[in-house]
């Protein structure tokens, strides 16, 4: 019996080192033959004006208590986000719903302050370059709290990224009519913007007009986007 046993343990034991073996060949193999996301060229790109038309008819409905709730079900088709939306982390601004898009519309990046590091520029600089996108949104809201965070700390050293991110907006707005915290999640979105469009990567885009990036604020009450920096 404990022959058998000793047996039978083996077999296992020998069909186990052989999937071990064979493990790293097949994940091999998959890596090598599987497309490469990133390398791929864009294959799908929507003029900047039409996209950004496409998002204000959205947020018009979402305003208006018309929304259709496009394509809101599950999706493993390729993407062809028609815009990038940096916006911040707060959850009463979900992109998607407030401009009535739905699964594979939007591109979305989200952090504290619609601000950006090095992980969020390469997830824009992705679906510029790779997925073809040609709209960019930086998108702020009343009531943000990293900006007031940030308005109450300003001009004292930092180390917190976030706040540092935010203090050129502060300096940029501070003595302007109106409130301070407002006026500095304004300029925020708008300074944002400004920095996105002198990326390498994006500023021959966006000198050619085909990459549009503009800044836009939420209102939270209304739930309606108003484009800044318009003359």
């Amino acid at each position: 019996m404990e022959s058998k046993s000793r047996m039978k343990f083996g077999a296992v034991n020998f069909r186990a080192r052989i999937a071990y073996g064979i493990l790293p060949i097949a994940i091999a193999a998959t890596l090598t033959f599987a497309p490469r996301a990133w390398s791929a060229a864009p294959t799908s790109e929507q003029a900047p004006a039409a996209a950004l038309q496409q998002l204000l008819d959205g947020n018009a409905r979402y305003v208006g208590d018309k929304a259709t709730h496009p394509a809101a079900r599950p999706s493993d088709a390729a993407q062809h986000p028609l815009a990038v939306i940096l916006s911040c982390s707060d959850s009463r601004v979900p992109p998607e719903i407030l401009f009535d898009q739905g699964v594979g519309a939007l591109f979305v990046v989200r952090d504290a302050g619609n601000t950006y590091d090095q992980l969020a520029l390469e997830s824009i600089q992705y679906a510029v370059g790779h997925l073809g996108t040609r709209l960019i949104v930086v998108m702020g809201h009343d009531q943000c709290g990293a900006v007031t965070a940030a308005v109450n700390e300003y001009p004292k050293p930092t180390q917190s990224p976030l706040l540092k991110n935010i203090y050129p907006a502060i300096k940029e707005s501070k003595g302007k009519p109106g409130d301070a915290v407002s006026n500095a999640i304004s300029e925020n979105a708008v300074l944002v913007a400004k920095k996105l469009a002198h990326d390498p990567q994006f500023a021959p885009l966006v000198a050619s007009g085909e990459l549009k990036i503009i800044p836009a604020r939420y209102n939270l009450a209304t739930g309606a986007i108003t484009r800044l920096g318009e003359k």
